[in-house]
């Protein structure tokens, strides 16, 4: 679970296994969504933007399961962005994003004016109201999400063949589309595609940061490492409004320094601890003697020392291949980097043990 100030994204990849969406010939849609959400996917966890994708393969995930599968991700949190991707059926042309009853348009239009600066037709942004309820979303994606900001995204017409050209050879410039304008509107640093991440500044020897312009108090936290509600709660921010100049502290007064101790702030779970600390939750638990995951504020954890070494994912890296490279498991990775699928990206660091 993250916490209510936290952002993420969740990348969805419309129908999979026995439901195809719409088909021409021997092209489905659930080949295109799959394709055009994994490189969503990938990028945003290149450029440093929290994301999770519903599938990563051509399985079934059934309207309930999938529904569920999102909640479990993320609290019922509107900083929670849905990105479910499709593609359109009808004989119509060009692409055009729904948007739910709850949000305003802003992302949406973001997202459709970039497909459109990558070469495709631009048709609309709109909302879609239930027949029988007019007061709720017509896509139960975007109806049974509430109140994340959820789109769902047509990227072309199967059944047009100029679109189903385009759709087979410039469907990642629509999806790099989509990445700028999640970056954008979550005011991070974007950059293209084999660039680097742009120079981050540090933080003072005395545990304070100084906003920088175009800082956000979630790009602060990236940065540094302390979640926004501690960075709200150790600075007493009433709002998410930061200026620029302003010093921010990165520790409480007080807070023990011990390295080997870490105090439970107000928001933290043992997973969302274990991920910061870049150690295994069940190490945790175990190491304190916890008969519970239930945590409390003030709390503290000694945190385990391990014999353990990182590795940087390169370019064609899978687990599997990692896992045979340092006579590992699969399964031993996901579970000491506390990861949510089987994606990597590349850059990212894994602890290997």
């Amino acid at each position: 679970m993250i916490n209510n100030d936290d952002f993420l994204v969740v990348v969805d990849a419309g129908h999979g296994g026995v439901d195809s969406g719409a088909v021409n010939g021997n092209n489905l849609e659930k080949d295109f969504t799959l394709r055009v959400s994994k490189y969503i996917y990938d990028r945003l966890k290149e450029l440093g933007i929290p994301a999770v994708i519903t599938r990563t393969t051509d399985k079934d995930l059934p309207k309930n399961e999938r529904i569920n599968l999102i909640n479990q991700i993320s609290k019922k949190n509107p900083n929670v962005i849905v990105l479910s991707n499709h593609i359109n059926a009808g004989g119509g042309e060009g692409a055009e994003v729904v948007y739910g009853l709850r949000n305003n348009d802003r992302l949406a239009n973001m997202i459709l004016n970039n497909i459109g600066d990558a070469g495709q037709v631009k048709r609309k942004v709109y909302q879609r109201r239930l027949p029988e309820n007019p007061n709720k979303d017509y896509y139960y994606i975007i109806r049974e999400t509430d109140p994340r900001q959820s789109v769902l995204i047509e990227y072309g017409f199967i059944d047009n063949n100029k679109d189903l050209n385009k759709l087979k050879n410039n469907l990642l410039d629509y999806a790099e589309g989509v990445v700028k304008a999640v970056a954008n509107y979550m005011n991070i640093p974007y950059f293209n595609p084999g660039q680097t991440l742009p120079n981050i500044p540090e933080k003072t020897e005395d545990d304070v940061y100084v906003v920088q312009k175009g800082d956000t108090l979630w790009s602060i936290s990236r940065k540094t490492g302390v979640s926004v509600e501690q960075l709200k709660q150790i600075n007493n921010l009433t709002s998410n409004t930061i200026s620029i100049g302003q010093q921010l502290k990165l520790k409480k007064e007080g807070e023990p320094i011990e390295d080997n101790i870490y105090v439970v702030q107000k928001g933290d779970s043992l997973w969302a601890i274990a991920r910061k600390l870049g150690i295994n939750v069940n190490d945790l638990i175990n190491y304190n003697n916890l008969t519970s995951t239930t945590i409390s504020i003030g709390q503290q954890l000694q945190i385990p020392q391990t014999n353990q070494e990182y590795y940087t994912v390169q370019r064609g890296d899978t687990l599997y291949s990692i896992a045979r490279r340092f006579n590992t498991t699969v399964d031993k990775i996901i579970e000491d980097n506390n990861l949510l699928s089987s994606m990597l990206s590349i850059g990212q660091q894994l602890i290997i043990r």
